[in-house]
């Protein structure tokens, strides 16, 4: 719904008289307007509105100063100000506005304020709509491909057309869930709403889902990868980079995947899927119940010898294998005397009752330990 600053702005210079007194706009996004008179109302406002204010209360620059210290510690988008006939604002107090980046207008006492209003409301509920109307045609284009007249005209309308690159992102920080909600993603959607000048981006269930449009991955992958490295809590899936439309699905389920990996088989909170090697294959397969029969296949005798003798047997496998099958090294890594070790993997193999280090079994045996460390959570 959010729309800069700068292009409202734009939208009543040649038609108002409107100043702008700041260096600038400050690339600032405005979700709604309020006409605030008084600074204890300022704690009223939510966040990213821009501020009407008819100027009755102006009567010095520390009461200027102050307000504009309350809107930008709320989040204010910005403070538009009636000034009287010959009125000016001290330097003092432009300048702090430019030292905290807060836009700062001004108007005359005759601006027809309840007109500027109603112009900047149109255009932010068109705006609203505009956003909806493409969630909706970005959620027809993933879960109905085929039907194209459900998205493809509307996606075209607004620049997304068919043969540009198609990227989906899926990202979420649930340690910053409270009662609330989650400020943390809420101010990410804002941000990546704001950066994001091709793409769409929505919430579903803590979940962001972000498409990107004629984005290289390389790019896509620094800038999240980033994110991922700031802040430990973010959890990011990046999906496979797509050449038209009708694909766009392809993207968001491989996004998915790896999104649900970073929760559960790999211990990253930052993975692309066509970096997740044997487990992509893994979870594309469709037909999930065949996993827990392949691993009582491969490993059912010594995971059951495990649970009824309250031994460990199947971790030292999983161990030697993890150090490729080097006794040397495996002792190492379980502070364990190599000898002891020789036995454990001795005893392995007789529980098992087939050879561990044939090429067969060796590929048996680690898609078991891949899937048993998918299906762990």
């Amino acid at each position: 719904m959010a729309v800069e600053l700068e292009d409202l702005y734009a939208q009543i210079k040649p038609q108002y008289d409107i100043k702008l007194h700041t260096n600038g706009c400050f690339r600032r996004m405005i979700d709604w307007i309020h006409m605030v008179e008084e600074v204890s109302f300022v704690s009223l406002l939510h966040g990213d509105e821009l501020v009407f204010n008819s100027g009755l209360h102006y009567t010095s620059e520390e009461w200027l100063v102050q307000f504009i210290k309350e809107l930008d510690n709320v989040h204010a988008g910005g403070l538009i100000i009636a000034l009287e006939e010959g009125h000016m604002f001290a330097k003092e107090t432009v300048d702090y506005c430019n030292s905290i980046r807060f836009p700062l207008f001004s108007a005359t006492m005759t601006s027809p304020f309840i007109d500027i209003m109603r112009m900047f409301s149109a255009i932010l509920l068109r705006n609203e709509q505009r956003d909806t109307n493409l969630i909706a045609a970005l959620k027809n284009a993933v879960f109905y491909p085929e039907n194209t007249e459900l998205y493809a005209s509307h996606l075209e309308r607004n620049g997304f057309f068919r043969n540009m690159s198609y990227l989906v992102v899926m990202l979420s920080c649930h340690a910053y869930d409270t009662e609330n909600g989650n400020e943390k993603l809420e101010e990410l959607h804002k941000s990546l709403n704001h950066e994001i000048k091709s793409g769409i981006v929505y919430e579903e269930k803590g979940l962001l889902v972000i498409l990107l449009a004629g984005y290289e991955q390389k790019r896509v992958k620094e800038k999240m990868q980033a994110l991922c490295r700031k802040d430990r809590n973010i959890y990011i899936g990046i999906g496979s980079q797509e050449e038209d439309m009708q694909h766009i699905y392809k993207s968001y389920q491989n996004a998915y995947t790896a999104y649900q990996l970073t929760k559960t088989a790999i211990n990253r909170n930052f993975l692309v899927y066509e970096e997740l090697g044997v487990y992509k294959l893994l979870a594309d397969v469709k037909e999930k119940e065949i996993y827990p029969a392949f691993v009582q296949e491969t490993l059912g005798a010594l995971i059951s010898y495990d649970r009824e003798n309250k031994t460990e047997y199947t971790e030292v496998l999983r161990a030697f294998f993890e150090n490729e099958c080097s006794i040397l090294n495996t002792s190492r890594a379980l502070y364990c005397h190599k000898n002891t070790l020789a036995y454990k993997i001795n005893k392995v193999k007789d529980l098992l009752g087939y050879d561990i280090l044939s090429n067969e079994n060796r590929t048996r045996i680690m898609l078991a330990f891949y899937i048993m460390k998918m299906q762990e959570n």
